[in-house]
């Protein structure tokens, strides 16, 4: 489970670096080929399916959480939204950025 935390945490971390990179020339042309543009859809699309992901698993822990964890288990959840809302921002930031 931290794993998959780790990677849901990355994934939007990771296309912004790309995005970033790519804009100011610091990936050494890299950005200009297909494999820039394809990382780019894979990270633009994936992102907010595992963010989505980890929400409904940490909803589904938190319904099976003891009392004793009630507060820990909405800390995780709040994180899975803070997430998904992170996600889907970057995501429409660079649907504004794309010209036709």
């Amino acid at each position: 489970m931290l794993f998959f935390r780790f990677i849901a945490i990355a994934l939007p971390q990771i296309l912004i670096l790309l995005f970033l990179g790519g804009s100011h020339d610091m990936l050494g042309g890299w950005n200009q080929t297909n494999d820039a543009m394809s990382t780019l859809l894979t990270l633009f699309l994936l992102s907010p399916i595992v963010a989505l992901a980890l929400l409904i698993v940490e909803i589904v822990r938190g319904c099976k959480a003891h009392k004793g964890e009630g507060g820990r288990a909405f800390l995780f959840i709040a994180l899975a939204v803070i997430l998904l809302v992170e996600s889907l921002a970057i995501d429409f930031y660079l649907l504004t950025q794309v010209r036709m």
